[in-house]
């Protein structure tokens, strides 16, 4: 049973996990609304670098997804935790050690 985490990793999982969150709802969500112009409007600005507005932000929330998924990899995931039984000998291994 792996332990949950503790001090400043924890406080790293929840901030992670609150971007992702919100990269989500903004990215294929109620964020479109915030970007998408409205037809009508005849000043409105449809593009944005040359790219259609909406995939523009939709590609940003993707890069917000990914680099929450690299910080959680190289600073959450990338190590064992201290009571994984993958750490420990083999039941006899200790035995064979001390016998040969």
């Amino acid at each position: 049973m792996n332990r949950p985490f503790s001090g400043r990793r924890r406080w790293l999982a929840v901030l992670l996990s609150a971007t992702f969150v919100l990269a989500v709802l903004m990215g294929i969500g109620p964020g479109l609304y915030l970007i998408n112009p409205n037809p009508a409007d005849p000043n409105a600005t449809f593009t944005f670098l040359g790219v259609p507005r909406i995939y523009a932000w939709a590609v940003l929330w993707f890069f917000v997804q990914a680099t929450v998924v690299l910080v959680a990899y190289f600073q959450l995931w990338n190590g064992v935790q201290e009571d994984d039984p993958r750490q420990h000998d083999a039941p006899g291994e200790n035995a064979q050690k001390e016998d040969g």
